[in-house]
């Protein structure tokens, strides 16, 4: 956690991860971002609550209240958050440790895996041998799952099949986490440039849809991470992709922060 704990320190905690603020468009200049963050309210000295008052709802209960829609901002969790959590997917994942963010043990995803081999692929490298990602995702303990899947598929796989087999991933996870929380991100934008009759924005939009739906419906939390790496018509800025599609160390930074910045715990303070 060394690592990650210098970089991220550098990269997020500069960007002031302990006030979440707007989102901008990822290019602009950091020291404006910087200085229009906004600053959580000061709750030092405010007047203790009546004992006599309503108590809030249960945790199950708030937790239910954030099925359905994307997490809300919240104030954001500390680096530490990252801990006891696994991110799963493709090869936009594998970023989250080839850039040294987080520990390789933590990412569970492969270059060119999809909705559809996800499920019997054996891929990730775990006590020397070659397993699925729930095979190696059965011999972790997290408290947090990510996933992201789609990149890999929304130009040529059935977006009914990709629901169903993302449902079938979410099952077995459930199945050996009951108690880990769960998180659909979104299938990220490519560039303007990137765009084709089968690889384009307004389809990877649709995809997110259902996804956000699939994740209703098996009680699980959804994040527009989109919201961070988007500019404002919805693209991958073109001057930070070389293919239109993967990205470098500012992308990942901003994915990390708008994670700590949406989270169940923050959403329910």
């Amino acid at each position: 956690m060394k690592r990650f704990t210098l970089l991220l320190l550098a990269g997020l905690l500069t960007a002031s991860l302990s006030a979440c603020g707007p989102f901008t468009e990822i290019g602009a200049e950091s020291s404006a971002q910087s200085s229009q963050a906004e600053t959580a309210p000061d709750r030092a000295g405010t007047p203790e609550e009546d004992s006599s008052s309503p108590q809030p709802e249960s945790s199950e209960a708030g937790t239910e209240s954030l099925i359905g829609a994307p997490i809300p901002e919240s104030a954001a969790q500390p680096e530490s958050y990252f801990d006891d959590a696994v991110f799963i997917g493709d090869s936009l994942t594998t970023g989250l440790s080839l850039y040294g963010l987080l520990p390789e043990e933590q990412v569970l995803a492969d270059t060119g895996i999809n909705p559809q081999t996800i499920l019997t692929r054996e891929c990730i490298s775990q006590d020397g041998t070659d397993k699925t990602v729930l095979d190696a995702a059965a011999a972790l303990s997290p408290a947090k799952i990510y996933i992201m899947l789609g990149a890999n598929g929304v130009a040529f796989l059935n977006f009914e099949d990709i629901v169903d087999w993302y449902g079938q991933l979410i099952d077995g996870l459930r199945e050996e986490h009951p108690d880990s929380e769960i998180y659909v991100q979104s299938v990220l934008p490519v560039t303007r440039e990137r765009e084709d009759d089968t690889l384009n924005n307004a389809r990877i939009t649709e995809l997110n849809g259902l996804l956000q739906e699939m994740a209703a419906d098996k009680g699980v939390f959804y994040l527009s991470v989109n919201e961070a790496i988007a500019d404002e018509e919805g693209f991958l800025p073109t001057d930070l992709s070389a293919d239109g599609m993967h990205f470098g160390t500012t992308v990942y930074e901003e994915w990390l922060q708008y994670l700590l910045c949406h989270t169940a715990e923050g959403a329910l303070a």
